[in-house]
């Protein structure tokens, strides 16, 4: 069996692999996808920011007029003239003064509280942005490189594509069915020589039986690593 034309195929399909693998193994491809991810999680961070900020400064409000309301409550009971009170009620305001002075305490505690909480949010918001900022220039110097590698190699990869679908014209049916059927499952290279005794891809050592069939036909699958065994001239 003739299998010149097959491993001429080969060959020119060889540089095809070795050209997409360069696209597809680019260190600024693997770095601007990555900082894809790196801007969306910025993105969704500042609007979970916002949000948290939101709920910050809704309870500040609220904890704001607690604490006014208070206020106002020991202002009115200042106010009250004790000589006009019997000592019950005088008891009772005492009670209460000090029932509002304990809630005043607290609301002042969970107002500073909240007001360090936006601090932080604040502060993390800034970081996000520094980040999301740093991550969208990285993004587009990295896809700029990677773009102009693709104008690059895209044509030439193109070129030998056609050179391909020329190339089969020539080449036996059969023996193109199992190439592109190997290719499709990411074998390569798909025809290896023997080698000795070995098959050229995986190197196990073929039976003087298998080596006879080989001659005999021309080809054989590797019962190892599946590739197509032939003898060169």
């Amino acid at each position: 069996m003739d299998i010149k034309k097959i491993l001429e195929y080969q060959k020119k399909d060889k540089e095809v692999i070795k050209l997409e693998r360069e696209l597809n193994s680019s260190e600024d491809k693997k770095i601007y996808e990555n900082m894809v991810g790196v801007v969306k999680d910025a993105q969704n961070k500042s609007s979970q920011l916002e949000k948290n900020a939101e709920d910050v400064v809704r309870e500040y409000d609220s904890l704001k007029k607690a604490f006014n309301d208070n206020q106002k409550m020991i202002d009115n009971l200042e106010k009250k003239d004790i000589q006009t009170l019997d000592e019950k009620t005088i008891n009772e305001y005492k009670e209460l003064t000090n029932k509002i002075i304990s809630n005043l305490n607290y609301l002042e505690k969970k107002i500073m509280s909240q007001a360090d909480a936006v601090k932080r949010i604040l502060d993390d918001f800034d970081t996000t942005k520094k980040r999301y900022g740093a991550a969208k220039n990285k993004h587009a110097v990295h896809k700029q490189n990677y773009e102009a590698l693709k104008n690059k190699v895209e044509p030439e990869i193109k070129k030998l594509q056609a050179e391909l679908l020329q190339l089969e014209k020539g080449i036996d049916g059969e023996l193109l069915s199992k190439y592109k059927s190997k290719r499709s499952d990411k074998f390569f290279p798909i025809f290896v020589p023997l080698r000795s005794t070995s098959c050229g891809g995986c190197m196990m050592e073929l039976s003087t039986a298998q080596i006879e069939r080989l001659k005999k036909n021309g080809i054989m699958e590797c019962e190892n690593c599946r590739r197509y065994i032939y003898l060169e001239d």
